[in-house]
């Protein structure tokens, strides 16, 4: 992919994400708390689905989500982006938190950025 393809990081895209991950982070946190509850009460939903699967599900799509941003819109180098992937598989929810860039951060990749380019 060539410099020209890559665009600008959008601080709301960010922002979007990081409220997509506090919604999953919500989800985990309160799943985590119905499993170690004293109420062992095995909830089956309508189509008999286990609640671990459904919780499991958001995670992975949420987790491809970040890889797919990561690899596609993030205009770092490759080894970065290669480390980013392996932390946001390994450690999950965490690894996604520590992933999503900070302000100073998009300003600086959109500081190489333009001056890459220019």
């Amino acid at each position: 992919m060539n410099h020209n393809q890559i665009e600008k990081v959008n601080e709301s895209e960010i922002a979007n994400l990081r409220v997509l991950l506090v919604i999953l982070t919500v989800i985990q946190l309160a799943y985590l708390i119905f499993i170690f509850t004293d109420y062992k009460i095995d909830f089956k939903l309508i189509l008999n689905i286990n609640l671990s699967w459904i919780v499991a599900i958001i995670n992975y799509i949420v987790a491809g989500i970040f890889l797919w941003y990561n690899w596609k819109k993030l205009p770092i180098e490759k080894k970065k982006k290669k480390d980013s992937t392996w932390m946001i598989l390994s450690l999950g929810v965490i690894g996604m938190w520590l992933w999503i860039p900070n302000k100073t951060e998009i300003k600086k990749m959109n500081k190489k950025l333009h001056t890459t380019q220019a």
